[in-house]
């Protein structure tokens, strides 16, 4: 118990620092890349257009931003302090608390959509917690959209190297900073899709996502330099040719479309 909850203090700080360097205006351009468009294709074939819609773990905001820039009624919530913070230097008009996924202060029934965007791989305890939370504070119906990373060929080759990257000895001897770095697991679709069911969900949609960023992540030979986090030319040919051949196996997320029983 002491163990996990030093972990999950780490992963807490990671994001903290995460957060730092990066603003609000520099997040949204993403909205301009291929694969970000291809994501919000997705989203909005399913997300009602009337009723709330909650982004549980927002960190910047730039998908609340965006689709309430679309007429979506959408509010954000985060446990970190900094991201909410930077949301409101940005625009304090913005919907956005300081708040815990796996315990929302929202009464049940209060959505229509709930957004998960990269959120409950990073609990030492399981994502069962939040996705009961997202179940609970959704109507009946109601529509829950839940993205996470998935292991990929390119996280296999670099995975042994980042590993010895984080290795505190290493570090040390390198005369490395001293980092802290966040918890991740990366879910089968099987057991996610199981876990998402067991807690009252069905799982309507699964789809593959992301093959540009998990390309450019892999080698910065692949990366737009003039971009925030985009990628060149190059990484968009390679990325197509792997969407189509080898579409699981090259993603760097997956997003599973559910809605409440």
């Amino acid at each position: 118990m002491a163990e996990k909850s030093y972990i999950d203090s780490n992963t807490k700080k990671a994001w903290e620092e995460n957060w730092q360097p990066h603003e609000v205006k520099d997040l949204l351009q993403i909205f301009d890349y291929p694969r970000v468009k291809k994501q919000i294709e997705l989203y909005l074939k399913y997300l009602p257009k009337t009723g709330k819609i909650l982004e549980g773990g927002c960190g910047l905001g730039p998908y609340l931003i965006y689709l309430r820039s679309l007429g979506y009624d959408v509010i954000g919530v985060d446990y970190n302090e900094e991201p909410i913070r930077k949301i409101r230097e940005y625009d304090s008009s913005l919907p956005v608390s300081v708040m815990d996924v796996k315990g929302l202060s929202f009464e049940d029934d209060s959505f229509a959509g709930y957004l998960s965007l990269g959120v409950i791989e990073h609990f030492t305890e399981g994502p069962e917690k939040a996705i009961s939370e997202a179940h609970r504070v959704l109507v009946k119906g109601g529509v829950f959209i839940v993205q996470v990373p998935i292991m990929n060929i390119f996280l296999g080759i670099k995975y042994p190297i980042e590993l010895l990257k984080r290795n505190r000895f290493i570090r040390k001897i390198f005369r490395k900073e001293q980092k802290v770095y966040y918890w991740q697991v990366y879910f089968k679709p099987c057991k996610l899709k199981k876990i998402l069911e067991d807690s009252g969900f069905d799982v309507v949609e699964i789809a593959p996502m992301d093959h540009e960023h998990s390309i450019s992540s892999f080698s910065g030979i692949f990366r737009d330099k003039n971009s925030y986090d985009g990628t060149n030319p190059a990484g968009l040919a390679f990325s197509r040719f792997c969407e189509r051949r080898l579409p699981w196996f090259t993603a760097a997320n997956m997003v599973l479309v559910c809605r409440k029983k």
